[in-house]
């Protein structure tokens, strides 16, 4: 319990601080940027969420500290947006502020395959197996039946020890142009609650559950019964867009 109240107190000690050094930025741009000694004090307040964000990141054949070097990379060339201007808003968590927009960068330097691309490989494997088509794996290639360029993708995809090139594939594959896939969905712009909901269910591709509602709470600083409560409005609102783009895969 001690462990905990220290914890906690750690905790509030950094959002606090962390604040307050954004308050203490100058308004002008370039001015903004040249301040690097609050900049590496920011850093250094949040370590550990940039370890958060590394750890729960997915990407393939990627470890973990290229992820975290590649979210601190990452932070350097946005750091100073966060209550900047109008264009980004002011009232939002450090965290929930940052955390999409460094997962979002994670993957696009990282990602040996093209996500969207991937997923829809997989999906067809995926219905003959009756799994899940994040669980597809190159051992079940031998038990569905898709065509030969599917087929060829696939194994680039999950059978390649170093990061795919699909680039000798990617003529073959057929993929309707008025379909996208979730990640179609994904956004830089966080301006509300239900839209944050969006970009997690978007990036579990489930539901998400009251244990996760309370995880992101304590994450963002957001009280549990506003995410309850607006989770059914956010869940509502990515229905409509997948359905309206007839997105049915």
């Amino acid at each position: 319990m001690k462990e905990d109240a220290i914890m906690s107190k750690n905790h509030e000690y950094i959002k606090q601080r962390t604040q307050e050094l954004y308050d203490s930025l100058p308004h002008d741009l370039e001015s903004r940027k040249a301040c690097t000694d609050i900049r590496d004090e920011i850093i250094q307040l949040n370590y550990t969420f940039f370890g958060y964000i590394a750890s729960s990141t997915y990407v393939d054949n990627t470890t973990y500290e290229d992820k975290f070097q590649t979210a601190l990379c990452s932070f350097l060339g946005m750091w100073w947006k966060y209550k900047w201007t109008p264009k980004y808003r002011a009232d939002l968590s450090f965290g929930v502020f940052f955390k999409p927009r460094i997962s979002e960068e994670i993957r696009r330097y990282l990602s040996p395959v093209g996500y969207s691309t991937r997923r829809s490989l997989c999906l067809k494997a995926a219905k003959q197996l009756g799994k899940e088509w994040s669980a597809v794996t190159y051992d079940d290639l031998e038990k569905v039946n898709l065509p030969a360029n599917d087929m060829i993708a696939l194994k680039a995809v999950l059978g390649a020890p170093y990061p795919a090139d699909l680039s000798e594939y990617e003529l073959f594959l057929e993929a309707p142009e008025h379909k996208h896939g979730i990640d179609y969905y994904q956004t830089d712009t966080y301006d509300s609650v239900e839209e944050l909901l969006i970009q997690e269910m978007i990036e579990t591709e489930s539901k998400l559950s009251d244990a996760k509602l309370i995880e992101l709470a304590d994450l963002y600083t957001i009280d549990y019964m506003t995410l309850k409560t607006a989770l059914p409005k956010a869940m509502e609102v990515l229905y409509k867009r997948l359905k309206s783009n007839d997105y049915t895969s």
